[in-house]
């Protein structure tokens, strides 16, 4: 967590491990913090026995590890036990708790196969594009998929590709379109993968496919276009300026700053692929 948090309650000395997000929660107002910013991805698994030890050891919360115990043998909802952490911990206003509380009773209402979808477009939110990825399979093949309307299974195989093409992987993107194209039948989804293929440089596929999808000239022309005003984005512009003072270094004989500039990029590139990676 990036964010300085003011915290009334002691500092554990053991953290709580959240393996989800490989997060180390060493508060009771950090653990509210994370709540608040991971409300979607919250799920029954949250609400386990081991928490509550580490509330009842390590934060001395003894009384609300007991009403968290008995939420979770009373077998009560999610909601009920996250409100129980948020008030006793006072760290977010009462109009705050009962937003983020009001987003879990929402999602009680929902389908299982819903709720995961949501926590998986968190995950894409969050740019956590692998684990998004895992997420998205894991859903597509999971029984709830086979009673899913063709809709909305195909918004999450079109959800799949844009975790792909995050990661460069246009291949397996354009598939993931193609195959949400098969169900959802919006024109979204055919054009990402049309522009999968323009983005890969193989024009026979991207002929072929729009032949097989019936994209006349016209919209083949606007899928170029597309292309070119990606180009034309303002981080591409910053980058390409970087590239030239780079090379006006080379020219001017300073090869060590040069060198260094052009390392600090590709260093850049790599956190960020990593962190698009991580699971």
């Amino acid at each position: 967590m990036s964010e300085l948090l003011f915290c009334h309650a002691p500092i554990a000395a053991l953290p709580y491990y959240i393996e989800e997000l490989g997060i180390n929660i060493y508060s009771m107002e950090e653990l509210c913090y994370f709540i608040a910013g991971n409300v979607f991805l919250l799920d029954d698994s949250f609400m386990n026995e081991e928490l509550c030890t580490w509330i009842e050891k390590q934060m001395g919360a003894y009384k609300l590890a007991e009403n968290l115990r008995n939420v979770i043998h009373a077998g009560r909802r999610l909601s009920v036990f996250v409100d129980l952490i948020l008030e006793d911990t006072c760290y977010y206003s009462k109009a705050e708790i009962d937003n983020i509380v009001s987003v879990l009773e929402q999602l009680e209402q929902k389908t299982g196969f819903e709720c995961s979808k949501m926590r998986a477009d968190q995950l894409m939110e969050k740019e956590k594009y692998l684990a998004a990825i895992y997420a998205y399979r894991k859903l597509l093949e999971s029984e709830e998929a086979k009673e899913t309307d063709a809709l909305l299974k195909g918004n999450v195989w079109h959800n799949l590709g844009t975790a792909y093409a995050r990661l460069f992987l246009f291949g397996e993107a354009a598939a993931c379109y193609e195959n949400a194209y098969e169900l959802n039948q919006t024109y979204e989804s055919v054009r990402e993968a049309l522009l999968c293929y323009c983005y890969m440089d193989d024009e026979e596929k991207l002929q072929q496919k729009c032949a097989q999808y019936y994209i006349d000239e016209h919209a083949i022309e606007n899928l170029k276009k597309d292309q070119k005003d990606a180009k034309e984005d303002a981080r591409i512009k910053e980058f390409d300026q970087r590239l030239e003072k780079i090379q006006s270094m080379l020219t001017e004989g300073q090869k060590i700053e040069a060198k260094d500039a052009l390392n600090d990029i590709i260093f850049n590139w790599k956190e960020e692929y990593r962190r698009g990676c991580k699971v």
